[in-house]
């Protein structure tokens, strides 16, 4: 790694003008800055809408080498590359839409000198090909980035364990600098997250403020949600993000609303790729006033004039539900983050952990149950993948769909299979005929033509091994939507096409053979600790849902071990209290 040029803060303004158009950094961006050019191991702790992006790319601008980034979308690494090309930043990512060739020809590039900025997903570090690269690479990169830090920990409100095989990237590279991103982490998951990473002496956390002023948090109690939900809509104008949680809610909600003359889309995992892109273009464009969606959406959007986060339930974290308000107000006008409590909600959140961590009895039959399905014979097994619904699975097998995904969960932690809740994997495309007889065989369809120019000019490996590939890109290339694109996919395969569409649903591999159930094992770092952290978590979201006496940008502040704000002035315990001390006054 190449050491880091003289340093001024006139250096990096003038960057951030040039290729931001911004005068000034904000909130803690340019502290964050001056760390990493010191090489500092850095934990940036930024709200939603906080300009973390910013926080490494002005840095990696400043000075030699490359910026390898590890985002956990695809979506999320696509928007960002674009973003940065639009500027005349050399940048690039590697993805499931990218054949072998074209994946080779861009980690040969980055050795080369020939981009400023590489974006991975965790799962590609097991990627044999990236690991070879990855020692040409070793002189080359002059930052590591880790975004959404918070999934490395197991004891964040997300835990991935794919996140874990980062720290073996950070041995390859033991001198360079990590800077690690979250919107949110209490102090024991921040240390966890600097201790996985393997910080160096002189490591820092830096903290921007977590209160925004434009933003109030509230609690309406209420017996009727979905009127609830009606009345706030029709009073406060502007777009806005309903939580539900369950794409079944989802549904509901939307249909209700569209009932009562609210535009309204749901939004979940259920729905494929394409269906996901369009309706969240329709609401990014004002198009649906209403997005109503599980907590599959929201990662990366940005979108700052959201006036409205309404969760008709709380989440089981004050991680999510801060991460999930936070997508109101970014613009910087006032917004507000309702959650919607019932009578019963709070002592619901407190039973959670014992849905969430099912006795190991039952895991183990979870186990059994599956591997029966699966046909796999005890000793054999090893390497199969296949798609599993908990949903389906449960109802077969008579478990709750919790209880499934739960116990997947666990097993995977335990190295038994690998569980996969929300792939988002691409499309697949080859073609047995020959190019040139390609045009005669569409014939007048004009959409599928179109199609076929796009994948003929941008995927190689069509007519040898196929390609994965980026219905959202065709949809950009052709001027059609995305799904017209997929309803033109589909029809190519009357044309010599083959065609396997995205794949979203929840998948399993199997990491070993079938064991003998006298011989499963859960660990107590796997199931009790991570239990016990659960059962924490859900306790203080049910607090903050009953709390009645403290301002809640307060709780929310202390939670996360800021230092404690002014009581806020807006939220409805504030404004209970203002009302009370006002009655003594005048009593």
């Amino acid at each position: 790694m190449e050491k880091s040029p003289a340093y001024s803060v006139a250096d990096a303004v003038t960057l951030l003008r040039q290729y931001w158009g911004h005068a000034s950094f904000r909130l803690k961006q340019q502290a964050i800055i001056e760390a990493v050019l010191q090489n500092r191991d850095v934990l940036a702790l930024m709200p939603t809408g906080g300009g973390k992006s910013l926080t490494f790319q002005v840095p990696t601008m400043m000075r030699p080498g490359l910026c390898l980034v590890i985002s956990p979308l695809l979506a999320l690494m696509q928007n960002q590359v674009d973003k940065l090309r639009e500027k005349g930043i050399p940048a690039t990512y590697l993805g499931s839409d990218l054949s072998h060739t074209e994946i080779a020809q861009r980690l040969e590039n980055c050795v080369l000198g020939n981009y400023k900025f590489l974006y991975i997903s965790p799962e590609r570090l097991t990627n044999r090909l990236f690991q070879t690269k990855l020692f040409e690479l070793k002189k080359k990169i002059s930052l590591l980035v880790v975004d959404e830090a918070h999934c490395i920990s197991q004891w964040g409100h997300d835990f991935r364990p794919s996140y874990r095989l980062i720290a073996d990237v950070r041995d390859v590279l033991p001198d360079t600098p990590v800077l690690a991103l979250t919107a949110s982490a209490t102090p024991a998951t921040a240390a966890d997250i600097g201790g996985q990473l393997h910080f160096r002496r002189g490591g820092t956390v830096i903290r921007s403020p977590f209160v925004r002023t434009n933003l109030s948090y509230i609690v309406r109690e209420t017996s009727d949600k979905p009127g609830e939900l009606q009345h706030i809509l029709s009073r406060v104008p502007g777009q806005a993000i309903v939580y539900v949680p369950s794409r079944q809610k989802a549904e509901e909600y939307a249909r209700w609303l569209i009932t009562r003359g609210i535009s309204a889309t749901a939004f979940h995992a259920g729905f494929d790729t394409s269906g996901k892109a369009e309706r969240q273009a329709r609401w990014l464009a004002g198009y649906s006033r209403v997005l109503v969606a599980t907590n599959a959406f929201g990662m990366g959007i940005d979108k700052p004039d959201v006036r409205l986060v309404i969760h008709t339930d709380m989440p089981d974290s004050l991680e999510d539900y801060y991460q999930q308000a936070g997508r109101a107000g970014r613009d910087g006008n006032p917004a507000w983050a309702i959650v919607l409590k019932g009578r019963h909600d709070a002592r619901q959140l407190k039973k959670k952990a014992d849905e969430k961590f099912p006795p190991v009895e039952t895991i183990i039959r979870i186990y059994e149950a599956l591997l029966n399905c699966l046909q796999v014979a005890e000793g054999a097994g090893e390497g199969l993948s296949a798609t599993v619904d908990p949903a389906a699975f449960g109802r077969d097998f008579g478990f709750s769909p919790v209880t499934v995904q739960a116990a997947l969960e666990i097993l995977s932690l335990n190295k038994y299979l690998l569980f996969e809740p929300r792939p988002d994997t691409q499309g697949f495309v080859s073609c047995k005929e020959r190019k040139e007889s390609l045009y005669a065989l569409i014939g007048d369809n004009e959409a599928s033509s179109r199609v076929v120019t796009a994948l003929l000019r941008n995927y190689e490996g069509l007519f040898s091994k196929g390609a994965f590939i980026d219905e959202t890109f065709l949809a950009r290339e052709t001027g059609l939507s995305v799904s017209e694109v997929s309803s033109a996919l589909l029809y190519l395969r009357s044309a010599g096409f083959h065609y396997v569409p995205p794949q979203t649903k929840p998948r399993i591999r199997l990491l070993c053979d079938r064991q003998p159930l006298t011989a499963i094992y859960i660990t107590e770092q796997a199931y009790g600790l991570r239990k016990k952290a659960y059962a924490e978590k859900t306790s203080y979201a049910a607090a903050y849902l009953e709390n009645k006496e403290i301002c809640r940008a307060r709780l929310l502040s202390e939670y996360f071990g800021e230092e404690t704000p002014p009581d806020c002035g807006r939220c409805e315990v504030c404004i209970e209290k203002k009302k009370r001390n006002e009655s003594v006054k005048n009593a």
